[in-house]
């Protein structure tokens, strides 16, 4: 009976033993990474609508334009232009209440300012003004923060190693990790294109007209690691 108290009692203090697990020596860093980009996915809305004077035009013939334009600037229709919407205002009528507005909207993707900025220049001329940005992107952008979390956990633990060799020790394996993607990129809209644009325009009957580009923008990641740290 005796022999079975003490068991009981011994068995509390036997489980208590792994979950003391506050005392290993570690030593915790952060570090950061960061790139600049530049947006390499530009969308351009173009609405076509029919025109509503003396010469006008149909949608038809507005398509037409819109596409003799676009393989003129070697575009490829095919892959970077889609329909968006196609719709009959039935609420627009002439005077004589015969005839109905159509449109139709597209979406065109191109690949650098430069383009986009030809792009509105050349439809304008062919009087196809409805055109606005409506989004930007960065094609490569989880691919980079990936490369720059890698870069970042490499820096932690070079700072880990240059703190812990002075005290006669060795960094481990790691504890913890934790990442904060502050990324930073987030697009442009109409007002950045706008500037695009009238920088082009500005330029349309030079030699050679410059390179025009998106300003820059800086994808930004950080991390915090924890390492063991052994004698």
């Amino acid at each position: 009976m005796k022999h079975l108290m003490f068991t009981l009692f011994a068995l509390p203090l036997l489980w208590a033993q792994p979950q003391d697990e506050n005392h290993i020596p570690y030593i915790e860093t952060s570090a950061e990474a960061d790139s600049l980009v530049v947006p390499d996915e530009i969308y351009l809305s173009i609405h076509l609508r029919e025109i509503d004077d003396r010469n006008k035009l149909s949608v038809e013939e507005l398509e037409k334009r819109l596409l003799q334009t676009l393989q003129g600037l070697n575009i490829d229709i095919e892959k970077q232009l889609k329909l968006a919407d196609l719709s009959s205002n039935i609420k627009s009528y002439f005077l004589r209440r015969k005839d109905i507005k159509k449109s139709k909207r597209y979406e065109l993707k191109v690949y650098d300012a430069t383009t986009a900025g030809r792009v509105l220049a050349a439809l304008e001329e062919k009087n196809i003004s409805n055109v606005r940005l409506t989004r930007t992107d960065y094609s490569k952008l989880e691919e980079l923060k990936l490369h720059l979390l890698g870069e970042a956990v490499t820096k932690a633990k070079a700072r880990a190693n240059a703190m812990a060799k002075p005290l006669g020790q060795r960094v481990g394996e790691a504890l913890y990790l934790s990442d904060d993607l502050q990324s930073g990129f987030v697009g442009y809209r109409q007002k950045a294109m706008d500037n695009v644009v009238v920088a082009y325009a500005m330029d349309m009957e030079e030699v050679a007209q410059p390179e025009i580009q998106f300003q820059p923008q800086k994808i930004h990641v950080r991390v915090q690691v924890r390492f063991r740290l052994n004698n």
